[in-house]
């Protein structure tokens, strides 16, 4: 899978206007993988708090980050998804970030539109640096 190598703004035009524009402020004050972090902790992890609990998003982002990784590097479990993305040519990254929200999304029990800014991000980083040396460091 070739995860092309766009800037952050090109992928975030894939999200809605208010998950953008939260973005945008998010990345000003953070690094991009802190603002994915962010985002998940304030739109994901939060529902699956327990009453009582405390509200460390850390496990959240560990499950997110662990399916997200299974994707982009190859897990089998994964396979028509990414076929799927392969037998399109040449593939919008709106396709890349609608895809892999959604097999995550289903995984997890999360709405893709929840999980669809994170993964935005973390294609980006991978964008960055290549899928090669990105899942040799997972």
């Amino acid at each position: 899978m070739d995860i092309p190598q766009l800037e952050i703004n090109e992928w975030m035009d894939t999200l809605k206007v208010y998950q953008r524009t939260s973005l945008e402020v998010l990345i000003k004050n953070n690094s991009e993988e802190e603002a994915a972090k962010l985002w998940l902790s304030a739109n994901g992890a939060s529902i699956t708090k327990q009453f009582g609990g405390n509200s460390n998003s850390e496990p959240f982002w560990d499950r997110f980050l662990s399916e997200f990784n299974d994707f982009v590097c190859g897990d089998e479990k994964y396979s028509k998804e990414r076929e799927q993305l392969t037998s399109q040519a040449p593939i919008a990254n709106t396709l890349f970030v609608g895809v892999i929200s959604g097999s995550i999304g289903a995984t997890l029990g999360f709405a893709a539109s929840l999980l669809a800014p994170a993964v935005a991000i973390l294609l980006f980083l991978i964008g960055k640096v290549g899928i090669n040396a990105y899942c040799k460091n997972e």
